[in-house]
């Protein structure tokens, strides 16, 4: 599993190690049938282009003749699409090894991307042995995992809005909880609550008696609310559990006959219960991101409709054949699950699952409009009255919500509320984002946005300077040279090498893990993190995080033990490509520094895409044509240590004997926004003479 951009891919991988056995060298198109049972097992293949180019192109290669490896791949990356995660990359590649290819296939969730593989293997298997395969019970398993293991459709929104800021995020629990930012400027989310969100409005908002009182008190129109109380004025009340959620718990009751047992119901959920009156209308759900209206929806419970043939469970089953209606919630509708709720309801109106409805005659089969019960939605934002918006938005205030769900009834959100006796009947402080992002009708709205912009506005920082050194000698050296720098000029430094993680020169723990990179990222202590990134680690692991602001290339030495595990790697250049990474997954406005002197590192700079400097030990036709052009170089001309960009040229150190990681450790300065004049103060401050023979030794 590379969690991280890698020898193969810029993203996540499975990379599974195949061995073809006796069909080494054996093409699809000399085995028997092969083409015909593996379209009628898996028709959809029909969608992949492959290198022909176009649909079908995959069944084109096929039926000329290709490696098994080559489908197993197609089927990895097949398989995860149909079960909702279009991964829709991979390659598969030839080892060192006669007849061991590397099949790697993308994935959204590691247990999904190695259940697909393994699977793609099976599914040829069966084919090779004429036995039987369930290609259905398969996508169950993945759609399984994908409900599990993948965040919700709100997380993922916002997910994807940090990739296209380029904002760096990690996942800290199993579910929702997730980091965006890193150091001193991280933030966090679980779904759509943040870390900015106050916890007492919260709280606030899952009390229904409290928000009664207090936006009353607003002069906002809520329905008549008691507490506990049995005997009302109405017509018709709803009941409903203090404290709750989903709609669990709540009954209409038009019949006293029925009172006791809606409150025994919503004293499941909650020790008191809530009272109020019934008031017909639509129900509309109004977004509020930063206290500013954003996007609204006209929510519905599930509803099926009679047609005078067919029995309730009928029509319920052909309600979930709708191919946008799956299990759990990470697609547009959520299954209908017959629970008792839905047996309450059909009970009270004299209906069975046996029943067969009238023409045109309508259950709704949920109380709650919520998604996760089977609900839907229908974007209505152009149309909301401004009336409404401002109930909305005056009820995020009063509760103190940054971002909430504010739910009224009205005929028409079209019309005032003021005017139709309308009422707010709840506010949600963590609102569902999948009604707004995947409605059945309407424009969808990204409202992933806004919340981000209210995270990290763009004057603001999202994450501290990353720096990743990677060489075949010399890494720690310039890790721990570059952190006794920062720290004399007073930054809060993280830093992992191979000597441990340390925190301002504080140990952490031993542990020489490249992982400990992101422990330092999850520190809110630090200005500023320095990693070492061993050659083992890119090729075990991948990098330990998504871009970095400075990327090191030392040097490329023959030092390394090509063993089994790595049956990909033949040479010196293919160690030299897998180091490459670090400077290849840096920011475009951050700094990738080389060292010009190695050609192998040198050959790196065709593969950039963000600024570069060039650091020598020695004054070579590399440096001078980078300066010509305006870069940056850091370089030793008769026994000094030179900083140049075009005609500015800097002594630094003088009559000093300075090895490649000491250049690399000034050009990493320089890439942070260090001044040349200060870098120069503070090594004569330092006595850098000294310190390199403390480093040295």
């Amino acid at each position: 599993i590379m969690q991280g951009a890698n020898y193969f891919s810029a993203g996540n991988v499975v990379v599974a190690l195949l061995n073809l056995a006796d069909y080494d060298e054996v093409f699809t198109n000399e085995i028997p049938k092969f083409y015909v049972k593996l379209k009628k097992l898996l028709p959809s293949l029909m969608e992949h282009h492959c290198s022909v180019g176009k649909r079908g192109g995959f069944f084109i290669r096929v039926q000329e003749g290709t490696l098994l490896g080559h489908v197993i791949e197609h089927l990895s990356i097949e398989l995860q699409t149909l079960a909702g995660m279009d991964v829709g990359f991979g390659k598969t590649r030839q080892t060192t090894k006669q007849g061991i290819y590397n099949v790697v296939v993308r994935y959204f969730d590691e247990n999904a991307g190695i259940f697909a593989v393994k699977s793609a293997l099976r599914l040829v298997n069966s084919i090779l042995t004429n036995t039987p395969f369930n290609v259905k019970e398969l996508i169950d398993k993945l759609v399984e995992i994908r409900e599990n293991r993948l965040p919700g459709p709100s997380t993922q929104a916002i997910l994807n809005e940090a990739k296209k800021r380029k904002i760096p995020y990690f996942r800290l629990d199993k579910y929702n909880l997730i980091q965006l930012g890193t150091g001193k400027y991280l933030k966090q989310i679980r779904a759509t609550l943040t870390s900015e969100t106050n916890l007492i409005a919260v709280e606030t908002a899952g009390d229904k008696y409290l928000t009664s009182q207090i936006l009353s008190d607003a002069g906002l129109p809520y329905p008549t609310t008691y507490l506990n109380k049995k005997k009302v004025d109405f017509k018709k009340i709803v009941i409903k559990p203090r404290f709750g959620n989903l709609g669990s718990g709540i009954s209409i009751v038009a019949d006293e006959n029925h009172l006791d047992k809606a409150f025994k119901l919503a004293k499941k959920y909650s020790d008191d219960v809530i009272v109020q009156n019934f008031i017909v209308g639509r129900t509309y759900r109004l977004l509020v991101i930063d206290y500013k209206f954003t996007a609204a929806a006209r929510i519905e419970p599930p509803v099926i409709k009679g047609d005078g043939k067919h029995t309730v469970n009928e029509l319920i089953e052909n309600l979930n054949t709708n191919p946008h209606r799956l299990k759990g919630d990470k697609s547009p509708l959520t299954e209908v699950i017959l629970d008792d709720e839905t047996s309450r309801i059909l009970k009270e109106r004299g209906l069975s699952l046996k029943s067969i409805l009238k023409n045109g005659e309508e259950v709704y089969l949920k109380i709650s409009s919520n998604l996760k019960l089977g609900g839907s939605s229908i974007d209505v934002t152009d149309v909301v009255h401004p009336d409404n918006i401002f109930v909305a938005e005056r009820a995020a205030r009063f509760l103190n919500l940054n971002v909430a769900g504010v739910d009224i009834i009205v005929s028409d959100v079209r019309k005032s509320i003021f005017d139709e006796n309308g009422v707010i009947i709840e506010v949600n402080a963590a609102p569902d984002f999948r009604m707004h992002l995947m409605p059945i009708g309407g424009v969808r709205r990204n409202v992933a946005k806004p919340l981000m912009e209210m995270l990290f506005n763009k004057k603001e920082k999202n994450h501290i300077p990353l720096i990743a050194v990677t060489g075949s000698i010399g890494k720690t050296k310039t890790v721990k040279l570059v952190e006794l720098i920062l720290r004399k000029l007073d930054y809060n430094v993280g830093s992992y090498s191979s000597k441990g993680v340390f925190v301002n020169n504080f140990a952490l723990t031993s542990v020489t893990n490249s992982k400990a990179v992101q422990a330092l990222l999850k520190d809110p202590t630090i200005d500023i993190c320095v990693a070492e990134i061993s050659l083992e680690s890119i090729l075990n692991d991948g990098l330990p995080y998504q871009f970095a602001d400075v990327g090191v290339v030392l040097n490329v030495k023959d030092n390394f033990n090509i063993s089994d595990s790595y049956v990909y790697i033949n040479d010196l250049e293919d160690v030299g490509y897998a180091k490459s990474v670090v400077v290849e997954e840096v920011y475009e406005s951050g700094y990738a520094i080389l060292n010009a002197n190695d050609k192998l590192v040198y050959k790196m700079k065709n593969r950039l895409y963000s600024n570069l400097i060039l650091f020598s030990i020695e004054n070579n036709i590399h440096i001078k044509n980078h300066i010509t052009h305006g870069g940056i170089a850091i370089f030793v001309d008769k026994g000094n240590v030179y900083y140049q960009k075009n005609k500015i040229r800097i002594l630094l150190i003088s009559n000093l004997n300075a090895g490649e990681y000491v250049l690399a450790a000034i050009a990493i300065l320089i890439a942070t926004g260090i001044k040349p004049n200060i870098i120069v103060e503070i090594l004569k401050t330092i006595k850098i003479k000294n310190i390199l023979t403390k480093i040295e030794s």
